[in-house]
């Protein structure tokens, strides 16, 4: 776990300094018995079947901006010491990435590295506050 904080932290420090998001592409993906491991993660095949790996969607831009937004506010509140606030964005966070829905294979795995993000960064903040 302490190599995934750090790279998440890694990643915050860097994706504060940009403004555009990173847009990831699927590279391996390995399938078995019902299971997709895809980038790591691990999907069903119902999940990813009959997908492309990508398309044009001005509409999923619009929510990545939205996961922006609550990892920024997230990062500043955590930043402050205001960990009872960051928890809320992370939490909003995690919402949003639920009611996403993928229409492509690259989408799905920027939803779920998005969701995974969220949910550490999420128990980091209540870990802070001392519940668990």
């Amino acid at each position: 776990i302490g190599t995934l904080e750090a790279n998440i932290s890694s990643d915050q420090s860097t994706s504060n300094s940009s403004a555009s998001p990173v847009v990831p592409s699927p590279r391996s993906i390995t399938q078995s018995d019902g299971v997709v491991l895809m980038d790591g993660l691990r999907l069903s095949k119902s999940e990813v079947d009959n997908l492309p790996d990508s398309v044009e969607d001005p509409e999923f831009e619009n929510r990545i901006k939205v996961f922006n937004n609550y990892r920024q506010f997230g990062s500043m509140y955590a930043a402050k010491g205001n960990n009872k606030k960051a928890e809320w964005a992370y939490g909003n966070g995690i919402k949003q990435t639920e009611q996403t829905a993928g229409t492509s294979l690259q989408q799905i795995l920027i939803i779920k590295q998005t969701g995974l993000e969220f949910r550490l960064n999420r128990a980091r903040c209540l870990h802070s506050l001392g519940r668990r």
